[in-house]
């Protein structure tokens, strides 16, 4: 009978293929094709267990909203971070992510030709690891191999993405992808981005952290202190998307126009290399005013940093000598309070944790003090945490504080640590 049910679905989702309205619209094919690329890094989530099953249907039906017009994103899930920065994170339905994947899918490729080497944000072949590597090589040519006085400018924009306008941002990017995407699925392309940028997530989301929260985070970091018209959420794949294309503008002003060789971004974070420490306030100050004369943005009065890079340059996650690098203090801290809150975890006599001190992403797992997930469960996601950090930190001059962490974990280390298993220069911890 099940085998039957099956059939006959298959049959009727076959025969959806050919339903009017495609001049213009998506294929189902795109749809499919971002589930699958949503799903390989969220199956073990309960939202994306909870769309797979029955997942044709679902997409035959996102597929049908969409070139209909009818497409609104589904509510979020808002919570608190705590590291690396206090931070408001709005985590989409994973129908909204799989409509992140199809705009994803479609632009990237363009948005890949037309954004400079040294943007290194959400790109394949960039982040963090390339955007210390370019940096420290910015040290090297800019001081002459170390010869000379070199200067370190560093940039920050005030409340970047609580601050982008909405439909400034909705004009940019349409008309960006008008010039360049040249297939006959434009029409729902647009009409997707104009969905997600103009939706306002805070108004339909479900708060997954007290709001006593909030009461620490600046009003001007959260959607919920917006006028609707600017903010763009933290923690959607389309928000990272414009982000990235927003300040493409200024990136080929400072390197095509302006002639700065030395010059990089992630996101809202700018690093800029020179010899003259005036020429450097000059070019800030013109940086500013392009920002609020054609971005509306501006930059943050208290993160604009001028110093020589022997005092290291800041970046990442990484503080960037000449000759070498070593991991942020903050970042060592954070490392020891997670593995000090997976002791308590993994600790059968503990009944109720009253601090989650691990950013917030912890608490979706956890109800009323107790964590939800099975053991297993429990040491796959502090394998992963561990890892993520080992693996930033082997690019460093870490190798002292790396076997230190590695001898001090406790009941972590008895969860996830092979007993035979020795200390090495590249210790990253296998599953």
């Amino acid at each position: 009978m099940k085998q039957n049910m099956n059939h006959k679905a298959s049959e009727s989702m076959e025969l959806e293929l050919f339903a009017p309205g495609e001049e213009g619209g998506i294929s189902l094919e795109d749809v499919f094709t971002a589930y699958f690329d949503c799903r390989r890094r969220k199956r073990g989530s309960y939202n994306a267990l909870a769309f797979e099953y029955d997942y044709e249907r679902k997409c035959v039906d996102l597929w049908k909203a969409i070139n209909a017009g009818t497409y609104r994103p589904l509510r979020s899930i808002v919570f608190i971070v705590t590291h690396p920065v206090l931070r408001e994170v709005f985590a989409p339905s994973f129908e909204s992510r799989v409509v992140d994947h199809i705009i994803a899918n479609k632009i990237e490729p363009l948005l890949e030709q037309q954004f400079i080497d040294d943007n290194y944000a959400t790109r394949k072949g960039k982040g963090t690891l390339y955007g210390i590597n370019r940096v420290s090589d910015f040290i090297k040519e800019c001081s002459d191999d170390y010869k000379s006085d070199c200067y370190i400018l560093k940039l920050d924009i005030k409340s970047y993405f609580m601050s982008l306008n909405k439909q400034q941002l909705y004009d940019n990017m349409s008309a960006f992808v008008k010039t360049h995407y040249h297939e006959s699925d434009l029409p729902s392309l647009l009409f997707m981005l104009q969905a997600i940028i103009f939706d306002r997530p805070e108004t339909h989301c479900v708060r997954r952290c007290p709001k006593n929260k909030w009461e620490k985070l600046p009003p001007d970091k959260s959607l919920f202190n917006s006028d609707g018209k600017h903010g763009m959420p933290i923690g959607r794949l389309t928000s990272q998307l414009c982000a990235a294309y927003t300040l493409d503008t200024l990136d080929h002003k400072i390197k095509e126009e302006w002639g700065i060789k030395y010059y990089g971004r992630y996101v809202d974070d700018m690093m800029i290399f020179g010899n003259n420490p005036k020429e450097l306030i000059g070019l800030k100050n013109e940086i500013n005013l392009f920002l609020i004369q054609n971005l509306h943005l501006s930059l943050h009065p208290n993160k604009t940093i001028l110093q020589r890079v022997n005092q290291g340059a800041n970046f990442l996650g990484a503080i960037i000598f000449p000759h070498h690098t070593y991991p942020r203090e903050r970042q060592i801290k954070s490392l020891r309070v997670k593995v000090n809150f997976f002791n308590k975890l993994l600790d059968p006599t503990n009944i109720v944790l009253k601090d989650i001190p691990t950013g917030g992403v912890w608490e979706k797992y956890m109800s009323r003090g107790k964590c939800v997930l099975s053991v297993e469960a429990i040491k796959r996601k502090i394998l992963s945490t561990i890892n993520s950090y080992y693996g930033l930190f082997i690019h460093s001059k870490s190798y002292t504080l790396r076997k230190k962490l590695f001898f001090s974990m406790g009941r972590v280390g008895d969860n996830i640590i092979p007993s035979n298993m020795n200390f090495t220069k590249f210790c990253c911890f296998k599953k």
